[in-house]
């Protein structure tokens, strides 16, 4: 990946959220908001919004929730890349776990993913991430199917004894 960097999200940064989302391939994969319901989330305090931009456009973006709750418990909404299998995803999940351990009081990472989706799940574990269990028929896709997905989770010690 040459010329790589992660920032903050801004509102200028919805469509090219919204056109990641849309990548041929991720339906049923991927969650698809409007523009307002982005910019309503992204307005939140307890949200940050991640772009991974390489050579200068948006390549991938994280959306956590629950940020600096009581709890010390932040949801990873939604992660998604252009390019799977190009590393783009590993390098966007290492610097947002990086940035919420080391920049926040965030004692859990936790996520949920389509059982079907196992390229995602190997990569959530090679992330550290454990499978905590199975929630079924726990999202209702746009036609009206219900979706198992495994809840997984990261602790901030486990993220601390995995570090070089």
């Amino acid at each position: 990946m040459s010329d790589a960097s992660i920032d903050l999200a801004t509102v200028d940064d919805i469509p090219a959220i919204m056109a990641v989302e849309r990548t041929p391939g991720f339906e049923g994969l991927v969650g698809r908001w409007s523009h307002e319901e982005h910019a309503e989330e992204m307005g939140k305090p307890s949200v940050r919004y991640f772009v991974l931009r390489v050579n200068g456009k948006v390549s991938g973006f994280t959306l956590l929730q629950r940020i600096g709750e009581p709890d010390g418990r932040v949801h990873l909404k939604r992660i998604a890349v252009r390019r799977a299998g190009q590393g783009e995803g590993s390098k966007l999940l290492a610097a947002v776990q990086l940035w919420l351990f080391t920049e926040t009081d965030t004692n859990r990472l936790d996520l949920d993913v389509f059982v079907e989706n196992e390229r995602a799940r190997r990569a959530y574990e090679k992330a550290g991430f454990q499978v905590e269990g199975r929630l079924r028929e726990y999202h209702a896709s746009p036609d009206g199917g219900l979706h198992d997905v495994w809840f997984m989770s990261i602790l901030r010690r486990e993220w601390e004894a995995a570090r070089p």
